[in-house]
This record gives C-alpha cells, sequence and structure tokens, in this order.
C-alpha cells in the first residue's frame, strides 16, 4: 500500500514538473528578436520589413524602449521615446508575440547613423497639402478612367452572356483597383495650426501655449490620427544654426503637447528639424522672417494604414 502511494505521489510530481517545464520552454519560445526597417506607422502599430516578412506588425506601446546607440561601439546611449521611430528607420526590436503573431514590443535599438538616414527620408516622406490636392485630382482623374472602363465592361457583358461569370470576376478586380487608387499612400489632412518664435529663440508664448492646448484637445477626438511636428527657422544666421533652432522649437512645441496627456506618444510622429526650407514668407522683411520662424503641428490620417 505504501508502495503504491509513493508511486502516486512520484508520478504526479512527474507529471507537474513536466507540465511546468512545457509552459517554460512555451514562454521561452515566444520570446523573439527581429531586425528590419520600419516601413509604416499607425499609433501603437508599426509595421516592419524584415528579411522573412514583407510586413511584420509589432506593438508599441508608452513603456516600450527606443533607444539609440552611437560613439565608439555604441556605448553611447540615448532613450528617444517611440515617437522617434520613423519610417525608414533599421531597427532591432525585442519582445514576444501574442496569438495573433503580432510582435509586442519590450525594446527597440537603432544607431545614430540609422536616425540621421531615417530622418532624411523622413523629411520628404509627408506630402504638403498642395501634394495631396495635386494627388486627390491625380486620383479623380483615374477614378473616372476607372468608371469608363467599367461602363465598356458592361456594354460587353451585354453580348457575351456565355462569359457572365468571367467577366463579373473583371469588374470586381476593377472595383478593388478601385478602392486602392482612393487610399493607398495618401495622407489626409485634418487640420493644423502654426506656432511662431522670436528671433534666436525656442520659447513658446503663452499665447501659442493656449491655442496648441485647445488645438490638440480638440484634435485627439479624430479617430486614426497621427500628428506631425515640422520646426524651421529663417535663413538669417548660420545655417547650424538655423537647423539647431528648429530642432529645438520642434522639441519645445513636442513637449507641450505632451503636457496635455490627451496624446499617447505612439500617436505623435518623430518631430522633424526642417532648417530653413520651404519658406512661407521672404526673409526680406521682419515680418517675413517672423513667419519663417514657426513649428507647424499637423493633423493627419493615414489611409494607406487604416483604411
Amino acid at each position: 500500500m505504501h508502495i503504491q502511494s509513493r508511486l502516486r505521489t512520484t508520478c504526479g510530481l512527474a507529471i507537474s514538473l513536466a507540465m511546468f517545464t512545457s509552459l517554460g520552454l512555451t514562454a521561452h519560445a515566444q520570446q523573439a528578436t527581429v531586425e528590419g526597417m520600419v516601413i509604416g506607422r499607425d499609433g501603437p502599430a508599426m509595421a516592419v520589413k524584415t528579411s522573412d516578412t514583407p510586413r511584420l506588425t509589432v506593438l508599441l506601446s508608452d513603456s516600450t524602449k527606443a533607444t539609440e546607440k552611437g560613439g565608439f561601439l555604441g556605448w553611447d546611449r540615448k532613450d528617444l521615446g517611440v515617437a522617434a521611430l520613423v519610417p525608414g528607420l533599421s531597427v532591432k526590436v525585442e519582445g514576444t508575440y501574442d496569438p495573433d503573431h503580432k510582435l509586442i514590443a519590450k525594446k527597440v535599438t537603432f544607431s545614430r547613423t540609422a536616425m540621421t538616414t531615417a530622418k532624411q527620408i523622413d523629411a520628404g516622406l509627408y506630402p504638403t497639402n498642395a501634394e495631396i490636392a495635386a494627388a486627390q485630382d491625380q486620383l479623380k482623374s483615374d477614378r473616372r478612367d476607372i468608371e469608363q472602363g467599367q461602363q465598356d465592361i458592361d456594354t460587353t457583358k451585354q453580348g457575351l452572356a456565355a462569359n457572365t461569370e468571367a467577366t463579373a470576376t473583371n469588374t470586381q478586380g476593377i472595383g478593388h483597383a478601385n478602392q486602392r487608387f482612393t487610399t493607398l499612400d495618401q495622407y489626409e489632412t485634418k487640420g493644423s495650426v502654426t506656432v511662431n518664435f522670436a528671433n534666436g529663440k525656442a520659447i513658446v508664448n503663452k499665447k501659442d501655449n493656449d491655442a496648441l492646448t485647445d488645438f490638440v484637445k480638440a484634435a485627439a477626438d479624430t479617430p486614426g490620427f497621427m500628428i506631425e511636428v515640422q520646426g524651421y527657422a529663417s535663413t538669417t544666421g548660420p545655417a547650424a544654426l538655423n537647423q539647431r533652432l528648429s530642432a529645438e522649437r520642434a522639441d519645445a512645441v513636442l513637449a507641450i503637447i505632451q503636457q496635455t496627456g490627451v496624446v499617447p506618444m505612439t500617436r505623435i510622429l518623430a518631430p522633424a528639424a526642417m532648417g530653413t526650407t520651404n519658406q512661407v514668407a521672404t526673409d526680406h522683411t521682419r515680418s517675413g522672417q517672423a513667419q519663417n520662424r514657426r513649428v507647424v503641428v499637423t493633423i493627419v490620417v493615414n489611409k494607406g494604414i487604416t483604411g
């Protein structure tokens, strides 16, 4: 009797140990480290292209560490936050997979050189309002051509009753193409606000601070929104100083946006220092210089991702 009892106890312990070991192996198997390039951002969801998959979904949170490595052997490190993860950035992501095979990021690292390259790419990534309008006009033209093609298909279908099934398939394909033309790679601007600065300064005055805060709080109700921050400087003064001022101004505005508490970091695109590009007025007058010393905050919705 005692021997049977000991056997049962021993078997129970062995089964429990096997279960814990299995669970431990499963948890360990879920840990993952991938390397690739950021190809898109939609709030907490970041798309990364790796050598194994053209589009891996990485889930970010405010607790995700985003660290830039630089200096000798990468010992110089700087925590920049998930807002720094812009398209074009080569990254290393560490985390675990969820049941939908989405990688929940615990840590994202990248080199200083990769960040410099990504910022150069990102500076020309988001279209201006004029570019968006031109693209929409082209899309309308494409849509008219597609609709004309649809009419031609309908006419042909009437005389080809025997090929009804094949014609219907073609019609469906054109419908899908039409939908893609209206959403792919299209950023819709939902609104913008401009903050101006004194000469050589990166301090936001109270009036602009209040206007920016109200704008951001209202924008937080926009479904699928992203906030883009671009800092500029006038052409007066040394080029290096103007580039630094444009960066400091963008960072100052970003700090105010974060202080509102209504916008998660995952909804903010990395602030862009645009230097003296895209001048909105002549720098030959004081009023023109004042207009060029600015930060533009834009609310955009990426239809190509959210659609």
